[in-house]
C-alpha cells in the first residue's frame, strides 16, 4: 500500500503547506502551453535550456518550504532496494523499446552506436546529469509536493505526474513521444513513491533514456543538431 504523503520520523506529514490554488493554476498553464510554443521553435538549445529554467523553479520551491532534504533525499538504502525490480522493469523496457524501432524504422536499429561511438559514449555519461536530473526535480519531487499539499490520493497524482510527463513530450512533435513518455512516467512516479530516493528514479530513468538512444528510438525524443555520420546512418539532419 502507497502512502500519498511522505512522512517524517514522528509521523507527521513532511508536506508544508504550499502557494495557493491560483499559483498551482498559473504552473499547470504553464506546463500546458509552453510546450506548445516551444514545439513551433527551431532552436533546440533554447528548448533543452527550458527543463532547467523549470527545475531552477521548483528547486527554489521546495527549497523555500524547507521540503528540499524529504523530496530530494538520494536515500542510497531506498535505492538499493529499487534495484532488482528497477533493473527487470529496465530489460523489460529495452525489449520493448527494440520492438518498436523493429516495428517502426527497422533500419534505425543501434544507429548511433554503429554510426558514431563517441556521440553514444557521451551520451551514456552526461545523459543522466543534463537531462534526467532537472526532469525528476520537476516531474517526480515537485509534482509530488505539490500533490501532497493538496492531500491528491496516490493514484491520482501517478496520473497527474505522469500525464505532465508525457505531455510536456509534445515538442518533439508526435503523440508516440507523449504516449511513450506517459507510460514511463508511471514507473518513474511509482519507484520515487515506494523507495522515497530520487537516486533510484534517477537511475531508472537514466537506464532507460540511453536504452532509447542506443537502440534508435532517439528521433522520438532529440531534435537537434548531430553529426554527419549519424545524420547518413540515422537520417536526421545535422
Amino acid at each position: 500500500m502507497f502512502e500519498h504523503g511522505f512522512r517524517n520520523s514522528d509521523g507527521g506529514r513532511t508536506a508544508k503547506p504550499g502557494p495557493g490554488k491560483a499559483l498551482l493554476v498559473l504552473e499547470l498553464l504553464v506546463i500546458v502551453a509552453g510546450p506548445i510554443a516551444l514545439a513551433g521553435l527551431s532552436a533546440q538549445l533554447l528548448r533543452l535550456s527550458t527543463i532547467f529554467l523549470v527545475a531552477g523553479y521548483c528547486f527554489w520551491r521546495l527549497k523555500a518550504n524547507g521540503v528540499e532534504m524529504i523530496y530530494l533525499a538520494i536515500n542510497w538504502e531506498g535505492c538499493t532496494r529499487a534495484l532488482p525490480g528497477l533493473l527487470a522493469r529496465w530489460l523489460l523496457g529495452t525489449g520493448a523499446i527494440a520492438l518498436i524501432v523493429l516495428l517502426v524504422s527497422p533500419d534505425r536499429l543501434f544507429c548511433i552506436p554503429r554510426a558514431d561511438p563517441l556521440a553514444m559514449a557521451a551520451i551514456v555519461v552526461f545523459y543522466g546529469l543534463v537531462s534526467v536530473l532537472p526532469q525528476e526535480i520537476a516531474f517526480r519531487a515537485y509534482v509530488s509536493w505539490r500533490m501532497d499539499t493538496f492531500n491528491v490520493p496516490y493514484v491520482s497524482a501517478l496520473l497527474v505526474s505522469a500525464t505532465l510527463f508525457g505531455w510536456v513530450h509534445i515538442i518533439f512533435g508526435t503523440w508516440l513521444s507523449v504516449f511513450l513518455a506517459a507510460v514511463a512516467g508511471l514507473s518513474f512516479y511509482r519507484t520515487y513513491r515506494k523507495y522515497r530516493s530520487l537516486a533510484a528514479v534517477w537511475l531508472e530513468h537514466t537506464l532507460i533514456g540511453v536504452s532509447v538512444f542506443a537502440i534508435g528510438l532517439d528521433n522520438y525524443f532529440y531534435l537537434g543538431p548531430t553529426s554527419p555520420a549519424l545524420a547518413i546512418t540515422c537520417g536526421v539532419a545535422t
